[in-house]
Parts: C-alpha cells; structure tokens; sequence
C-alpha cells in the first residue's frame, strides 16, 4: 500500500507541475524618464548637445529619446544646428543613431532631410557629422538629392553618389527659411 501511496503522490506532483504556467522571463527594470530635458556632452570641446523629448529609456547602456523630439547643437555657446526625428539612440561615443531626421544648419541656410521611412538609418558621429543612405539639401544657393551621403556639421566636405543638385546662376532659389539662419 506504501508503493501505491508514493506512485500517487509523485503522479500528482508531476500533473501539478504540467499544470502550472511557465514563469514569465524577468525583465529588468531600466530607466524610463517622461517629459525629458536632455544634454549631451561630447568629446568635442565647447560642443552641447541638448534635447527635449516625450520620452527616454536606457536599454542596455544606451539611451532611446523618442516622441516629439527636438534637439539642438551649440558650439561654444552659439547654436549651430536643430535637430528633428522621430527618434534618437545615443549610443556609447555619443555617437546618435535615427531613423531619419531633418536638421537645420544656420551657418549657410540649410534645409537637410536626412534619410526617409523605409531608406536606412541615420549616423551622427561626434567627432565627423552627418551619414545617411539619401539625402536632400535646400538653402538659399543649392537645390538637390543625392545617395549614400557624407558630410562633416558645417556642409564643407561633403561626400555623396548619384548627386543631383542644382546652383542658380547668378542668383539664388529665394531667402534664407531657417530661422536665424544666415548665408
């Protein structure tokens, strides 16, 4: 009677143990900051980077800013540059990575659109600017798109394929559209 008593006790711990849900994975609890004020500091000196945001999350060591987002670049206390995406992921560097984004540089009155949905992924490196898959630049003198483009913050070396761009000769597409900008 003893055996019998031991079969069924095990047969029942074993149904028990079939029965029970499968523990759900722990996920670790990150950072997760709502209505985000932002600055970056890069290596570069008297470079600021600051941001606003709906939201950040840090993931993993590295940080994910998105909804709404609106980001700005100083240097040496002067704005040089905005900065508007749908998201941004800081990652180690201080290197930024976005789907795409649109950035107004002052210097010059330029108007970029830096990648598109669907196209590829953006790269802002700290110490060497702009990569993006596609890109489309208007300012004040310059028209045009171009693929696989390059280029440092100051759009003075500038690298791309396939470039179309148009120059007006002996004038200009209209006035500077970037507030505060200037040629």
């Amino acid at each position: 009677m003893g055996r019998w008593l031991i079969f069924l006790l095990l047969a029942v711990a074993l149904a028990l143990s079939l029965l029970r849900p499968p523990e759900a994975p722990r996920q670790e609890a990150g950072v997760r900051l709502q209505g985000v004020s932002f600055a970056l500091f890069p290596e570069e000196e008297g470079v600021e980077w600051r941001f606003l945001a709906e939201e950040m999350v840090e993931e993993g060591g590295v940080f994910r800013i998105r909804g709404g987002i609106s980001g700005a670049r100083y240097v040496g206390g002067r704005l040089d540059l905005r900065l508007f995406a749908p998201e941004v992921v800081v990652e180690p560097g201080d290197n930024l990575r976005l789907p795409y984004a649109r950035v107004e540089i002052l210097q010059g009155c330029y108007r970029l659109e830096l990648s598109a949905p669907g196209k590829g992924e953006v790269l802002i490196r700290q110490k060497e600017g702009f990569q993006a898959p596609w890109v489309r630049i208007e300012a004040p003198n310059l028209r045009g798109e171009a693929l696989a483009f390059r280029s440092d913050f100051a759009l003075e070396r500038m690298e791309a394929e396939q470039p179309r761009f148009s120059f007006p000769a002996g004038g200009s597409f209209g006035p500077c559209t970037v507030e505060g900008g200037r040629s």
